[in-house]
């Protein structure tokens, strides 16, 4: 019995310390980077592939660029971040964060016209999350792309429990990433007021006497 018990023991402890090891590892794709993705001149600074292997997403602060991925098969899309609209962080259904641009009108004007898209997407992402299903943390990224606007990117997909170590982990990985794309929200914002302002300093340094 003392045997038995011992050894039952010791899977406990050898399941706990695997979990561990599993959990505390950084999530994958996640690191900064010097080599080139694939089939493009773009290095990314930090960069992320999604648990269904599918929405991925990678940003260089230093060019100002953003790299989308959609698919295996299809090829990444690199953007300005003049392009990027906003982010909205999704768990379950319920939305946690929402990042949208404020400037120029007519990125605010775009992003406002994606709203009933996207309440729609995410209304049939997490349509069995809903229902008791698997959990479910999401991000949706939305960017100027008249065929192809809004990205997903998933960060938990699976029957887990809400609270728990790998739930946890994956809504700090996912919220993370809404917090880096808020700051590109702001640098984009802060860059096209800047453009907007420069004209105006030319022609009154020309009218200068």
């Amino acid at each position: 019995m003392d045997a038995m018990f011992l050894f039952l023991l010791f899977v406990v402890i050898m399941t706990i310390l695997g979990l561990f090891l599993i959990l505390s590892n950084p999530s994958k794709g996640s690191s900064a980077s010097t080599e080139k993705i694939e089939g493009t001149d773009f290095i990314p600074s930090q960069m992320f592939m999604g648990d269904d292997g599918l929405g991925g997403l990678a940003i260089n602060e230093r060019t100002k660029q953003l790299c989308l991925f959609t698919s295996p098969e299809a090829s990444p899309r690199i953007l300005p971040i003049a392009d990027f609209i906003g982010s909205d962080l999704v768990k379950n259904g319920e939305k946690l964060g929402e990042g949208m641009r404020s400037f120029p009108q007519q990125a605010v004007t775009y992003g406002q016209g994606l709203r009933v898209q996207k309440e729609s997407l995410i209304t049939n992402l997490h349509m069995d999350a809903a229902n008791g299903g698997n959990q479910r943390i999401d991000l949706i990224i939305a960017v100027h792309d008249e065929d192809d606007p809004l990205l997903v990117v998933n960060f938990l997909d699976m029957e887990t429990t809400e609270g728990g170590l790998l739930f946890e982990k994956s809504l700090s990985t996912a919220t993370h990433w809404h917090n880096v794309l808020d700051g590109l929200v702001l640098e984009a914002d802060r860059c096209a007021r800047t453009q907007s302002t420069t004209p105006k300093k030319k022609e009154l340094a020309k009218s200068a006497p």
